[in-house]
């Protein structure tokens, strides 16, 4: 794992935490630095700079980051600066970002709203259309 090399610099502040494969977490999660999961998550994160979620790991759940890379299961609402979409993830809910790249074979179930005058972030992820 690149963030756990012993040459890894500690002094910028930046905050990991990880959802090992043998793991299960309940609840919200809020996240000011980087997320990994490779076990089970029910329950939405928030405030997160980079959240990863590994072939293994799942989430139930909304997700709001600047960066999301799902290479697992998604089940519930995206919304980031940058989604990416591995070949092997499945996503179950609305995107909302900036940018986004699917890999071949990265499954999307639900509506994409990529781009547009406003920006995209953890701040203002939870504004809807709606909310107008």
């Amino acid at each position: 794992m690149g963030f756990l090399k012993k040459d890894s610099d500690f002094s910028s502040g930046e905050h990991f935490s990880v959802v090992s494969a043998e793991c299960y977490f309940q609840g919200t999660l809020s996240v000011q630095g980087s997320l990994r999961v490779d076990g089970k998550l029910e329950g939405s994160v928030d405030n997160a700079r980079q959240v990863i979620i590994g072939e293994g790991g799942k989430i139930t759940g909304d997700v709001t980051a600047q960066n999301v890379v799902c290479g697992g299961e998604v089940e519930g609402n995206v919304c980031a600066e940058m989604v990416e979409v591995l070949s092997k993830a499945a996503i179950k809910g609305d995107i909302r970002a900036q940018k986004m790249i699917v890999e071949e074979g990265g499954r999307i179930e639900g509506m994409c709203k990529i781009g547009g005058e406003e920006s995209v972030s953890p701040k203002n992820a939870k504004n809807t259309d709606d909310d107008k």
